[in-house]
């Protein structure tokens, strides 16, 4: 851990001790959880900690905190404690030092190093009410805090909303329109839910909202050395959260804007710059601000979906286009697992148009290029037969699904090839070893050509000492030069044999070359 880790762990650890005293449940979630699983503790380049509990423990935590905390050292507050906080979620702070960010200048009193606290409130589980619920909860956090949020993401019926509670606030005043709202959102209880929609933080993207069964059992994990609590469904929850590849490393690794601190206290740090401000006027063109923000990020969106209905047909013009330059009359003769040749050029003909797709429109703004049926199934053919890239494959699918249109029987099947993926990702992950075999032998069966099901079983007959696994390994290394995770193979069976000199020479190239967390933690707890 760096300075800053070690001092957040420290408040981590308090929060934990506060949370055992009052019997609150509580999780480590979100990019914690995934350092958790991944590195057992702090992603190495971040600095944030996230935690997140029910809505009933998030009371109970609130009380706690009334209890516990001396104002000048440590402070809690959310959008409801606190209507100058910029956020629904809560933060606990520690009030003696100052976190400096560029958006931390006027988040007055509470300005030092914290602690984000998420909570999960029910959400019906009839769809309809459902995303009426979500509808109602996106325009009230735009409308309860000043700093623009999530705008370039809503649809019209929560922008509608927005509007409304806003001419609602010119014959009432804002406070009285806060508070209706709270008591329709919070605090609610649903027979038939099947969902958590957890207040977030997130300025671009979806709002979080999980299964709720994600949530039903706690499970204890290693965190920079001590136990914490985490989803017992943690594999399901990070793919969940992060895509089929969560536990690879990106190359390009996010950080949070830098948040070092120092040891001024927030309450001399606060008034030293609030004396040059007129607070009233900063927070009324603060507000005006955000407001033109959230309505020029609409239209954005409103915008980018009709560009992307018209490059459409562009990109559907240049399949097109590509198909009769190589002489091939339907798309469809190229879908052939077994046929190298074919997998290149559904290669070389989809590659312009991933690139297109994968931009900021499947983060951002949710929208789907339609090339047709024909083509958009070999496209994600492709991209699972060829690319074995299952998580792009997933976000796209995801948007054929948000687009409304009927999902071919043939699409389906791809589906499944991902569902069944992840159901034995998830077994090796919580190492439940003869789940995971009777998943991967009828897996191999039915996708005989699929790279991701070969490597599984690869992975389980090494972890099960097959005889086997070494005839495989050398026989998938000459079809998949240069693979991490069969190099990784060789080096777990040859250690497994008590062979250390030949696995350390596998694992050390394994070390240089992939950027897999799980294969790398795998092998520094042997030893390597």
């Amino acid at each position: 851990m760096d300075a800053t880790q070690k001092y957040l762990f420290n408040m981590l650890c308090e929060i934990d001790d506060i949370c055992k005293k009052y019997d609150i449940e509580y999780f480590i979630d979100f990019g914690t959880t995934l350092g958790t699983i991944r590195h057992e503790g702090f992603i190495p380049w971040d600095d944030d900690i996230d935690i997140n509990m029910t809505e009933a423990n998030y009371y109970k935590w609130v009380e706690a905190c009334k209890k516990e905390l001396d104002g000048k050292k440590r402070v809690y507050s959310d959008g409801r404690l606190d209507r100058d906080f910029p956020g629904i979620f809560g933060r606990y702070v520690d009030a003696e030092c100052i976190r400096f960010s560029s958006n931390f200048a006027f988040w007055r009193p509470i300005c030092g190093q914290c602690i984000d606290v998420f909570y999960m409130m029910e959400l019906p589980g009839d769809p309809v009410k459902k995303q009426e619920m979500i509808d109602l909860y996106f325009a009230y956090d735009e409308y309860a805090n000043s700093s623009y949020r999530h705008f370039r993401y809503k649809s019209k019926a929560q922008m509608d909303l927005y509007n409304k509670f806003r001419r609602w606030e010119k014959f009432v005043g804002k406070e009285r329109v806060l508070r209706h709202l709270e008591k329709k959102i919070f605090n609610q209880h649903y027979d038939d839910c099947d969902t958590y929609l957890s207040c977030s933080a997130r300025k671009y993207g979806p709002v979080s909202y999980a299964p709720k069964y994600f949530y039903d059992e706690v499970y204890y994990a290693d965190f920079e050395d001590r136990k914490f609590p985490i989803s017992a469904k943690y594999a399901e929850l990070l793919n969940y959260y992060y895509g089929d590849d969560w536990n690879i490393m990106p190359k390009d690794q996010k950080h949070h804007s830098k948040m070092s601190h120092t040891g001024i206290s927030c309450a001399d740090y606060v008034s030293d710059y609030m004396r040059l401000l007129d607070e009233k006027e900063l927070k009324k063109e603060r507000q005006k601000a955000k407001h033109i923000m959230v309505e020029e990020g609409y239209k954005v969106g409103v915008h980018l979906h009709n560009v992307y209905g018209k490059l459409s047909k562009l990109v559907k013009l240049k399949l097109d286009k590509k198909l009769k330059a190589m002489g091939i009359d339907d798309i469809n003769t190229l879908i052939d697992e077994t046929d190298k040749a074919k997998l290149d050029k559904l290669e070389e003909i989809f590659k312009d148009y991933y690139e297109k797709q994968l931009q900021f429109s499947v983060r951002y703004w949710e929208c789907l290029l339609d090339i047709g049926d024909d083509y958009f199934y070999a496209a994600i053919f492709n991209m699972l037969y060829n690319r074995n890239d299952f998580t792009a494959a997933s976000k796209i699918m995801k948007l054929y699904d948000i687009s409304g249109k009927p999902k071919p029987e043939r699409l389906t099947a791809l589906w499944q090839l991902v569902l069944d993926s992840r159901e034995i990702k998830a077994a090796m992950v919580y190492k439940e070893y003869d789940k995971a075999e009777k998943l991967i032998a009828a897996a191999v069966e039915k996708y005989p050509c699929s790279k991701e099901i070969e490597l599984y079983n690869l992975e389980i007959k090494t972890v099960k000492q097959d005889p086997s696994a070494q005839t495989l390994a050398e026989k998938l290394i000459a079809k998949y030069p240069d693979n991490d995770r069969i190099d990784k193979a060789f080096g777990d069976i040859a250690y497994l044999k008590g062979d250390k000199e030949t696995a350390e020479k596998y694992y050390a190239k394994v070390k240089k070359e992939t950027a897999d967390g799980m294969i790398l933690l795998d092998i520094k707890k042997k030893g390597a």
